[in-house]
């Protein structure tokens, strides 16, 4: 090649190059709008007016029109190929597809049905390479894709040593593969069931650690009570967060330590040294789904931090929302930690960061009492997408502020607290489990009009753990209370007036749930307007 020849043949090389240079540019251009969700048009999707966001987020409410069903979703991650996947609590898992190309989903596409295999609630989800891992209340079941269709056509049993009964809120949840390569999950407590299944190797209300073929299991942890979330962070250390009540004061962020007690049926595995929570979650109450950032992704400055969904409390539908949790290591080795809210969104059960750097979260919505899905089409999916050009709304806005209180109404709402005997039920000091719920600091998880509710109609609304359990023995006595623990051998109640006592097995001729409220109604009957708002005063004090 002559030298003419050559040089005209490097700058070709270098038109060339700088073409792919500009192409590259012009990529990434796209793909920073693409992280903000412009459209064909350049405009981004009007957000949900529904949605009150506390960050520069848009919330966009996924147009999910075409393929499977939604009903109550309660899981959701991000799977093989960094495609989205989501649960139903019908059993559909399904993968959530943008058919039309404007970085929205509106298709969702059916991976698997586990009530083919006669399973329920697939309450878990992980990945290990192109096989899918769902948690079920009976066992843990492995997919795979084998033919690149979209649909599993390949499964089978990876662990199924699992205590089940046929109590709906007996879940295995959290799957998260661990930097060991075990498989870790949460086996939901049996501490509220009357009737839980044999379970000699402590599993249920235990975090398991599961060897890489499912031969193997060991317990990590105990006493834990309803731990939905689980995520390992980029250094290897897995959170938990856990539900308040049954012992524990607060809804918690967990740290796990091998071989720890978290504080939850106590009776069941012996008295022990409880390991206390990392921090009191604060955004909402009842958190589910947790998952931490990838430090790349910066999504407003947060990478590598902890978000938390929350399901709110009970049937309050118009409850729930996102928080994160800013963890940092201090020099001495401690961790602080810092929680921010994100959003108010009602009755969430999980999120997941998409590929894109998105935030994704699952609406369960409206269900029964026991969140089975009995209304048409009930959920939906969101996508918080960061746009910087957005003003948040102040915090204040969030803020349960009510009227003012003066010390006169705060000491006449503690003597009609004394004189309607609420006392006699109800613990004020965050640690004593007596008959009815704790009240200390229900005022910053309740609403002056939904602690009212909560007397006036105390049936409306009830924790699981505060269902009544109605003993019939076979000499005819009857015992009406709450389920405190549940053996093999006996089932202990605790009854009005906040004694146990243990009934054995052999004795009871038929138990019965009674979806009614310890508490009778009427307690309020012949107080003024004054009277009832100076009784809400005082238990609105009671808080920090």
């Amino acid at each position: 090649m002559d030298a003419s020849r050559a040089l005209s043949f490097f700058n070709h090389i270098l038109i060339t190059a700088g073409l792919l240079l500009s192409a590259c540019v012009v990529l990434s251009s796209c793909n920073t709008r693409d992280a903000r969700q412009e459209n064909a048009h350049g405009e981004q999707p009007a957000p949900d007016s529904t949605v009150t966001v506390y960050g520069p987020y848009r919330a966009v409410r996924l147009p999910i029109q075409k393929g499977v069903k939604i009903a109550n979703p309660i899981q959701l991650a991000l799977g093989p190929q960094g495609v989205l996947y989501a649960t139903n609590r019908t059993g559909e898992v399904y993968s959530l597809q943008d058919s039309d190309g404007d970085g929205l989903e509106d298709t969702a596409q059916l991976y698997c049905n586990v009530a083919d295999w006669g399973l329920r609630s697939p309450a878990g989800f992980a990945h290990r390479g192109d096989t899918i891992f769902i948690g079920t209340a009976q066992q843990i079941r492995a997919f795979v894709d084998l033919n690149r269709d979209g649909q599993a056509d390949s499964s089978w049993v990876f662990f199924q040593d699992i205590p089940n009964s046929e109590h709906p809120y007996e879940w295995t949840s959290g799957l998260a593969f661990g930097p060991d390569g075990w498989l870790y999950a949460a086996l939901t407590t049996d501490s509220w069931n009357a009737a839980p299944s044999p379970d000699p190797k402590g599993y249920r209300g235990a975090i398991l650690r599961i060897s890489p073929n499912g031969r193997t299991a060991e317990r990590v942890a105990t006493g834990i009570r309803s731990v939905y979330g689980m995520g390992f962070d980029v250094q290897g250390r897995l959170f938990f967060a856990d539900n308040e009540g049954g012992g524990n004061a607060r809804e918690e962020l967990n740290l796990l330590v091998h071989n720890s007690f978290y504080g939850h049926n106590p009776s069941k595995y012996g008295p022990q040294t409880t390991t206390e929570p990392v921090l009191a979650l604060e955004t909402e109450m009842a958190p589910s789904g947790i998952e931490f950032n990838r430090p790349e992704n910066d999504f407003g400055g947060t990478g590598g931090q902890l978000f938390v969904a929350f399901y709110g409390p009970g049937e309050r539908w118009t409850r729930g929302g996102v928080g994160r949790v800013h963890i940092q290591q201090l020099a001495d080795g401690s961790y602080s930690f810092t929680e921010h809210a994100v959003a108010d969104i009602p009755k969430l059960s999980d999120l997941a960061f998409g590929q894109d750097g998105a935030l994704y979260l699952a609406q369960h919505g409206k269900s029964d009492y026991w969140y089975n899905a009995i209304y048409e089409n009930e959920g939906a999916f969101y996508k918080l997408v960061f746009d910087p050009s957005i003003t948040p709304k102040p915090l204040t806005a969030r803020l349960n502020v009510g009227r003012p209180l003066s010390s006169n109404a705060i000491e006449a709402g503690r003597q009609l607290y004394a004189e309607r005997a609420c006392l006699g039920c109800h613990s004020l000091d965050e640690n004593t489990e007596l008959l009815g719920p704790n009240l200390k600091d229900v005022g910053r998880l309740l609403s002056r009009e939904e602690i009212l509710e909560e007397i006036m109609k105390p049936s409306e609304r009830i924790k699981p753990s505060m269902m009544g359990l109605r003993i019939t023995k076979k000499e005819g006595d009857v015992l009406l209370g709450r389920l405190v623990n549940a053996s093999e051998d006996s089932l202990s109640l605790m009854l009005i007036g906040n004694s146990i006592v243990s009934v054995p097995r052999s004795e009871i001729l038929h138990t019965e749930d009674v979806q009614k409220s310890l508490m009778y109604e009427g307690l309020l009957n012949g107080l003024s307007d004054a009277e009832k708002q100076a009784l809400i005063d005082y238990i609105v004090s009671l808080g920090n």
